[in-house]
C-alpha cells in the first residue's frame, strides 16, 4: 500500500513541475484523502524521499524537491556493487560522455563560460598541497565543462559519477606527477575548446581520461 501510495504522489509531482518547493498536505491529510493510515503515508513519504522528490524540515512537514544527481550517484553505486562493474568501465562511460560534452562545448560555448573553466583550473594549481581541495576541484572542473555542453542530461549523469570518480582522482594524482599532469592536460584541452576544434578536443579529453586511469591502476597494484 504504501508504495501504491508513493508512486500515486510521485505521479501527481512530476506532471506539475511548477510544484517544486511547494509543502505536501500534512500526513494526517494524506491519510483522510487517500483513504489509508498515516503509517502508510508515513512509509509512501520515505520513499519519496529515498527517490529524491520529498524533502523534511523538522517540525515542518515534508517539501517537494528536485531529485539531484546524488540520487543517481547512490542507484548507481549499489549497482557497480551487485552486478561487479570494475573501473574499466566506468572510465569508459566517462570517456563517452565527456567526449561528447567537449564536441557540445566548442559548439556553443562562451568566451565567459570557458574562463570559467581556467580559473577552476589555476585553483587548482594553487591547492595542489591539500589533497581534498585539489580533488574537489578536479570533479568540479569536470562537472562545469558537462554543465557548459548545454545538454542537462549529460551533466547530470556526468554529476552523479562524481563519487564514483573521487577515489580514482584521488588515486591518479598522488601517483608521481599526477597533480601537474592532470592540470596540464585540463589547459590543453581549454585551449582545443577555445579554439573551436572540436577533434582535438576530444582527443585531448580522451588521453587525459586513459592517463588517469593508467596512473589509478597503478596506484592500486602497487
Amino acid at each position: 500500500m504504501s508504495e501504491m501510495l508513493a508512486d500515486k504522489l510521485e505521479d501527481t509531482i512530476v506532471s506539475d513541475t511548477n510544484s517544486f518547493g511547494q509543502k505536501l498536505p500534512s500526513e494526517q491529510e494524506l491519510a483522510k484523502n487517500f483513504g489509508v493510515s498515516r503509517n502508510i503515508v508515513r512509509e509512501a513519504l520515505k520513499l519519496l524521499k529515498e527517490r529524491g522528490l520529498v524533502t523534511s524540515r523538522t517540525g515542518d512537514g515534508s517539501y517537494i524537491s528536485k531529485p539531484e544527481p546524488q540520487t543517481l550517484t547512490n542507484m548507481i553505486s549499489r549497482m557497480l556493487v551487485m552486478h561487479n562493474i570494475d573501473a574499466a568501465d566506468v572510465y569508459g562511460m566517462r570517456v563517452m560522455l565527456e567526449c561528447n560534452a567537449c564536441v557540445l562545448v566548442v559548439q556553443q560555448a562562451t568566451e565567459e563560460e570557458l574562463d570559467s573553466l581556467v580559473a577552476i583550473n589555476r585553483e587548482m594549481e594553487e591547492k595542489q598541497s591539500d589533497l581534498e581541495v585539489r580533488v574537489d576541484l578536479d570533479l568540479q572542473f569536470h562537472s562545469r565543462l558537462a554543465e557548459i555542453s548545454g545538454n542537462a542530461l549529460l551533466s547530470i549523469f556526468v554529476k552523479s559519477m562524481a563519487h564514483l570518480r573521487r577515489a580514482m582522482i584521488r588515486q591518479a594524482i598522488q601517483s608521481d606527477g599526477g597533480s601537474q599532469d592532470g592540470i596540464d592536460y585540463h589547459d590543453r584541452i581549454i585551449a582545443a575548446l577555445r579554439a573551436r576544434d572540436a577533434k582535438q578536443a576530444e582527443k585531448v579529453m580522451r588521453e587525459h581520461l586513459e592517463e588517469s586511469m593508467r596512473r589509478h591502476m597503478q596506484f592500486v597494484a602497487a
